[in-house]
């Protein structure tokens, strides 16, 4: 190999950790405003001193540890800082004038999926919320019937692994509960551990059911390996980070990983490259404000088990003009004699045609429970599907 190319893959490292730097920076940022509702809806000072002295003690020990100047460090973070304050001073006035704050739930705890969605979508859609953490499901219905929460960003469905069973459930079961909105996320599941290490050396690997589905090619490889599950991705790199266990791997992201202090080993886990998680937004209120907008309609349908009925449902569908964007059955429902089918279409609530279309379907369906009419979320999305 010549010197220039050696030079060249060399640039390359550093370019790819100067990428991780501005991504760990950006996710600081969207810390640092989360922080801010927080302090203005529980009225507390926006600048803490104490805190700030705390971080530069710690700063000042973590760079002994790895062996980088403690000054420069000094130096780096008085900038970070500053930044994060000026960020907080210019959102303060607008957040306390003009916005109501709302308390939003995600399945945590820091570093999971759902945290890195919800940031995500509260970036897009430039959504007022505070951030609430919760460690699984039922837990996050429980907050939003009891009111501590407003809405919830739940994920839906992956392009590898399907419709995730405990959110559908949720649906099915829960009366006063819609969808509002959705967003997708694409996922780069990696292996962690607290150090490099070999693969011979790996007896245990933790996460959560769904990426061990999602990577199960992967983990065919090493059928010694003994699963661990957990209620996310997040509380599996934290224990693991608090465990410090050299025998143990974990398979989560790369923010998660930067958060606990990960060292990632394996990248590029999933069975197929293009692997999105969709995930939507839930409230005890449905939307209504839906002018001007392309929006979709998301319904259980529970049809008796006969192609025919199914059949003249999707030939109402067709005849009508509606696009039928998904229709599924969930193949893990013992019921026999009644199929409920997962189904999404074009169109608007409110509408005269859909109002129509319903109607029509009656005749063929025991029951059509809506979920709820939101707008759609712009993506190339592999998650669109009909049975036949």
């Amino acid at each position: 190999m010549n010197k220039k190319k050696i030079l060249y893959l060399l640039r390359s490292k550093i370019n790819k950790i100067d990428y991780k730097i501005i991504k760990l920076l950006s996710s600081r940022e969207s810390i640092s405003l989360d922080i801010l509702r927080y302090k203005i809806f529980h009225k507390f000072n926006v600048r803490d001193k104490t805190r700030e002295i705390e971080l530069f003690k710690n700063l000042k020990k973590y760079s002994e540890i790895n062996k980088i100047d403690p000054l420069f460090i000094e130096q780096l973070f008085n900038l970070i800082v500053k930044n994060s304050i000026k960020i907080q001073e210019f959102n303060k006035k607008k957040i306390i004038l003009n916005q109501k704050e709302y308390h939003c739930a995600y399945l945590g705890p820091i570093g999971s999926y759902s945290y890195i969605a919800y940031n995500s979508f509260i970036k897009k859609h430039k959504k007022n919320f505070l951030a609430n953490e919760y460690p699984n499901f039922s837990s996050i219905i429980h907050a939003i019937n009891n009111n501590d929460c407003q809405f919830a960003l739940l994920p839906l469905e992956n392009s590898i692994s399907g419709i995730i069973p405990e959110v559908y459930d949720i649906l099915k079961e829960q009366d006063k509960i819609y969808i509002i909105g959705e967003t997708y996320l694409k996922i780069q599941h990696q292996l962690l551990s607290i150090k490099k290490c070999f693969f011979c050396d790996i007896e245990n690997i933790y996460s959560h059911t769904q990426p061990f589905k999602q990577c199960s090619i992967f983990l065919e490889k090493f059928p010694e390996w003994k699963k661990h599950y957990f209620n996310s991705t997040s509380e599996a790199m934290k224990r693991l980070s608090l465990e410090r266990k050299k025998n143990t791997v974990v398979i989560g992201n790369s923010i998660g990983g930067s958060f606990y202090n990960l060292k990632k080993i394996a990248i590029n886990l999933s069975n197929k490259k293009n692997n999105v998680t969709r995930f939507i937004l839930i409230s005890k209120k449905q939307k209504k404000n839906l002018n001007n907008v392309s929006t979709k309609i998301t319904m259980l349908l529970k049809i008796s088990d006969s192609k025919k009925n199914h059949q003249e449902i999707l030939k109402i569908f067709k005849n009508m003009n509606i696009n039928l964007i998904k229709m599924i059955h969930q193949k893990y429902e013992k019921n026999k004699k009644n199929k409920i089918y997962f189904t999404e279409i074009q169109g608007n609530i409110f509408s005269q045609i859909i109002k129509d279309t319903l109607h029509r379907i009656k005749k063929y369906a025991e029951k059509i429970k809506i979920l709820g009419c939101y707008a759609i979320e712009k993506y190339n999305n592999p998650l669109n599907k009909i049975e036949e």
